[in-house]
């Protein structure tokens, strides 16, 4: 198993379980799993930390965008419309179909919304 495909599942698993404790968020920012984007590779900007944002379309259907913020950033503190604001600014064109066809799926045992 690749490096890459493992660092996916990782994420991912993490992803599942804080949106399960969590339902009643859309979104989550986190740690960046090493080796979790094929396009984001090496050390961030000085005084930059990588982190990842996931946004939950319907359970079980996940966005992530990596972004790198100043490590002081208390990233507690923000709620699903400032973590809404950061996808935005930072994902690539086309996320918001990619997003709109992803709240379309039909998942097996979840409602569709």
């Amino acid at each position: 198993m690749s490096g890459k495909i493992l660092a996916v599942e990782i994420a991912t698993a993490g992803d599942a379980s804080w949106f399960e404790k969590h339902p009643d968020r859309r979104l989550r920012i986190r740690n960046m799993v090493m080796g979790e984007f094929g396009d984001v590779s090496g050390e961030p900007p000085v005084g930059m930390a990588w982190r990842t944002i996931v946004l939950e379309a319907q359970p079980g259907a996940r966005s992530r965008q990596a972004i790198a913020l100043p490590i002081a950033t208390d990233v507690e503190s923000f709620d699903d419309d400032d973590l809404f604001d950061l996808f935005r600014r930072v994902a690539p064109p086309g996320a918001r179909k990619m997003i709109a066809a992803l709240r379309q799926v039909k998942l097996p045992g979840t409602p569709k919304t």
